[in-house]
């Protein structure tokens, strides 16, 4: 199978990262300007069409618009489209495309370079054997869900943007640790473990408790973790972060109505 990027950023990068070691797939790109990586690149859009099977619109949403009237003018009706394009829905390519070709939304993150994202799948045409293929593919990556697109927003702010958000957090425990005067490498070096631990903790547990029950079981009663929970409660921290994810929701739907 030839995959196609139009446009390489960090997502294509990851995308193939994600499957190089895969020999049945074959990689090219196409974008403005030559990039430093082991792909075969095309000069032009039109070249790369013609090479690939899947095409990947890795492109940022202000420039969807001039890719797809490019694209309008090739046969793509062997092709099938894969769209990560934030608050672009599918009817918004078909506008350009028609809705005979195979077009694929989905919402990934960058962990697919380490097989490791959770992808929101959507497909005009899911009952295809083209669409199968492609949902399979991005299986090898990671956990896919089949979703409506009505979702895609809340997906795309907890899935897509998590990861940010997550490290964020993390960066709040690096600043206070910074109190023991230790080479910011190892702070980096111990935060990465406590992560590692607590997402072991919470694998190796979470067919038989809920999240609730793994909080109580690391909290002593009159301690000190029962002691940064009240505040975390009392000062609704939770809520404070539910308005992050939902800042992103929001710019997400923005970007959708803006044409989406």
């Amino acid at each position: 199978m030839k995959q196609g990027f139009i446009g390489y950023g960090n997502l294509a990068n990851a995308v193939y990262q994600g499957l190089k070691e895969d020999r049945s797939i074959e990689f090219a790109y196409y974008a403005r300007n030559r990039k430093n990586v082991d792909l075969h690149y095309f000069q032009d859009m039109e070249s790369l069409v013609l090479y690939a099977d899947v095409i990947w619109l890795a492109v940022k949403p202000q420039d969807l618009a001039g890719v797809l009237e490019q694209l309008k003018k090739s046969d793509l009706s062997e092709k099938t489209i894969i769209s990560p394009v934030a608050g672009k829905s599918i009817a918004y390519i078909e506008r350009y495309l028609g809705n005979k070709t195979t077009i694929i939304r989905i919402m990934p993150n960058l962990a697919m370079a380490f097989k490791a994202s959770v992808t929101a799948f959507r497909s005009n045409k899911p009952d295809s054997e083209k669409s199968e293929r492609i949902f399979n593919l991005l299986g090898k990556l990671g956990k896919v869900v089949k979703l409506e697109e009505d979702g895609f927003d809340l997906f795309t702010s907890v899935f897509g943007s998590g990861p940010a958000f997550i490290l964020a957090f993390i960066k709040t425990f690096k600043n206070k640790i910074q109190e023991f005067d230790l080479p910011g490498s190892l702070l980096d070096e111990l935060l990465l473990e406590l992560t590692r631990g607590t997402t072991l903790y919470f694998m190796q547990n979470q067919k038989d408790y809920s999240i609730e029950d793994l909080i109580k079981n690391i909290t002593s009663k009159g301690g000190t973790t029962q002691a940064g929970l009240e505040y975390f409660q009392s000062h609704d921290i939770g809520k404070h972060f539910e308005g992050v994810l939902d800042a992103a929701r929001n710019r997400s739907k923005e970007l959708s109505s803006n044409g989406g």
